[in-house]
């Protein structure tokens, strides 16, 4: 049987949640970590051969090699049907992929949005001169991604983008906590590869002492608080946690707190 093999990233969101079902499944991984900071993921060689995004999370097994952090959750599920993460009920199931497609069309954007204008840009900024970061970005194959990446990086929370990203986050905020108010999971009352999938995007804020944004959802507060509780969350994230980023995320966090309150009360 050939090995599973992970090129992910310890702190990021896509790699946390393949992380977290890897886990939740009992499944053994091999990881090859890739440090973001230093581009490796940029390389020719990786994104000849591995991923053509030049991102994480890849994930290799046999000749087989998957991209994309949803389409893995899913590759998972169905080349390892043990310990299913996968709802049975039909309804059940398309919640799960309807709460996946919000965080591909959207959440993850914004989640990378406000963590770049909060805390990642200061990682080029603090290293590199504008004309060495412009050259690192002119790196990324996609060209939106581009775009945005030098606006967060130079411009931080005065960002084009920054405040729709915020508000994409309250929304679906709001969202969560009404489903969960019925349900005790994402998708039904068993564990599936959306609470896995959703995990990660809370934690983030939490690492950037944005959790104000959330806490006064009750059921949503709750079921972070249960999913946290997890064997499988302290594998896969806490056991993962890089106390640079940690500290990066809490400083500049704070900071934004203001500005963030600011452009919430417009509402």
């Amino acid at each position: 049987m050939p090995e599973l093999e992970l090129y992910h990233n310890d702190m990021s969101s896509c790699s946390q949640k393949v992380r977290l079902t890897l886990e939740e499944k009992n499944l053994i991984w091999k990881g090859h970590h890739m440090n973001l900071r230093n581009g490796e993921t940029r390389s020719k060689e990786y994104i000849s051969k591995l991923n053509k995004n030049g991102v994480v999370p890849t994930l290799v097994y046999g000749s087989d090699i998957i991209i994309e952090s949803t389409v893995i959750l899913e590759y998972l599920e169905d080349q390892f049907p043990e310990n299913p993460l996968r709802p049975i009920k039909p309804e059940h199931k398309a919640k799960m992929r309807l709460w996946n497609k919000k965080l591909d069309e959207v959440l993850h954007s914004s989640v990378a949005i406000i963590s770049s204008c909060v805390a990642f840009r200061y990682q080029f900024l603090e290293k590199y001169n504008k004309g060495q970061i412009n050259i690192l970005i002119d790196k990324i194959p996609d060209e939106k991604r581009r775009e945005i990446s030098r606006d967060t990086i130079f411009n931080g929370l005065n960002s084009n983008f920054f405040e729709g990203a915020v508000f994409e986050f309250i929304k679906i905020f709001d969202e969560l906590d009404k489903h969960l108010s019925k349900f005790k999971f994402l998708s039904g009352n068993n564990y599936t590869l959306a609470d896995a999938a959703y995990t990660p995007y809370l934690t983030r804020f939490e690492h950037l002492q944005l959790s104000f944004l959330y806490q006064e959802k009750k059921y949503l507060s709750k079921w972070f608080s249960m999913i946290k509780e997890k064997e499988n969350y302290k594998k896969a994230i806490l056991n993962w946690n890089n106390d640079d980023y940690l500290n990066l995320m809490s400083l500049r966090g704070k900071e934004s707190i203001k500005k963030i309150k600011k452009i919430i009360s417009k509402t």
